[in-house]
């Protein structure tokens, strides 16, 4: 954090110039004020003009308007700070305060988080709600114990398999050449059990990857897709909730514990305030999305089999139980859902 120290606000009267005999005469000296006592610096791959991106600046701007301008958030958007990893080791090492990211991210803070992110676990979002009402004071502790403060959720939503060829059983995938998260255990798990060589990579290279045909294929929210153009690149969406992939604001705690009291109430009731509004917005974006991408002419494919569809599901959560993550975590989510 920059200025992590409140700093007195400084006054310098200018003398000896016309404007400060002006000033003088009229009785009002003229006033230089300094810049914030407190900077939060943020990042997240979410691009600019985005649903999260206009959350964010929501965010920056009702911050500075309770402080008195005192304190201020500077949002670094779109990847400028490398992929969801590198921006957390930047808040570890105090490049940066605070982090937007998705669950890769929050795994990235302690792997149990990745957990909401199996495959076919969720039907809907109020599954989702639920798991996440009652054990957000245990994912709490998790981030806490990490060094992480827990902001508000801003999700990306449920994620559908993209493609130039139609993908409707698991074995269609490996006709593809299927992009997966560098930094993602889960989607790899998925991957190797559906028998699919994926080619990883980060975030930021997706597009590029997509452009060049490196890859031709990718699981994204539909409103993901649009946001990013990578559905500029696609043929075909697989009409199955694959995954849920979360997402969330994170403060480190050294830059937590720096703000003064009433700083921290600011930050904290504003980033709530915008942030359930931003949960409503995305699940909306994403309802809209599927209708903006069949009419720009991407065809909804339907899936088959369901059976080898659950069987690949729930032989990756039987691999990553007790070995990635936690068995009664585990246990207590399954059985809330």
């Amino acid at each position: 954090m920059t200025n992590a120290t409140r700093k007195p606000l400084r006054r310098t009267f200018i003398k000896g110039s016309a404007a400060a005999t002006a000033a003088l005469a009229t009785g009002f000296p003229l006033i230089a004020k300094a810049g914030p006592s407190f900077t939060i610096k943020m990042a997240s791959l979410a691009p600019k003009g985005s649903s999260w991106a206009k959350a964010f600046e929501a965010v920056a701007r009702m911050v500075k308007e309770e402080s008195g301008g005192e304190m201020v958030v500077k949002t670094y958007l779109g990847g400028t700070m490398g992929d969801e990893p590198a921006m957390v080791r930047k808040v570890r090492t105090g490049q940066l305060d605070a982090v937007a990211v998705t669950n890769v991210g929050l795994g990235e803070i302690d792997k149990q988080l990745l957990m909401l992110q199996m495959p076919l676990l969720f039907k809907n979002y109020d599954q989702l709600d639920r798991v996440r009402k009652v054990m957000k004071p245990k994912f709490d502790a998790l981030l806490a114990s990490a060094g992480f403060i827990a902001g508000g959720d801003g999700d990306v939503g449920f994620a559908y398999l993209f493609s130039n060829s139609p993908i409707k059983v698991p074995s269609d995938v490996k006709n593809t050449k299927m992009w997966v998260w560098q930094s993602d255990p889960v989607s790899k798990e998925i991957m190797k059990v559906a028998g699919v060589n994926a080619v990883p990579l980060d975030v930021p290279d997706v597009l590029p990857s997509l452009q060049t045909g490196v890859i031709d294929a990718f699981a994204n929210s539909p409103y993901g897709a649009i946001a990013l153009q990578w559905y500029t690149k696609a043929a075909y969406i697989t009409n199955l909730k694959l995954s849920m992939t979360i997402g969330g604001t994170v403060i480190g705690k050294k830059s937590w514990d720096a703000l003064p009291p009433e700083f921290q109430k600011i930050l904290q009731d504003a980033s709530m305030s915008v942030h359930d509004k931003l949960l409503s917005r995305i699940r909306s974006d994403n309802k809209k999305a599927i209708s903006a991408l069949t009419d720009k002419g991407i065809t909804v494919v339907e899936p088959e089999d369901f059976a080898a569809w659950k069987k690949v599901a729930d032989t990756v959560r039987h691999n990553l139980t007790g070995s990635l993550f936690d068995k009664a975590l585990v246990d207590e989510m399954m059985a809330l859902i």
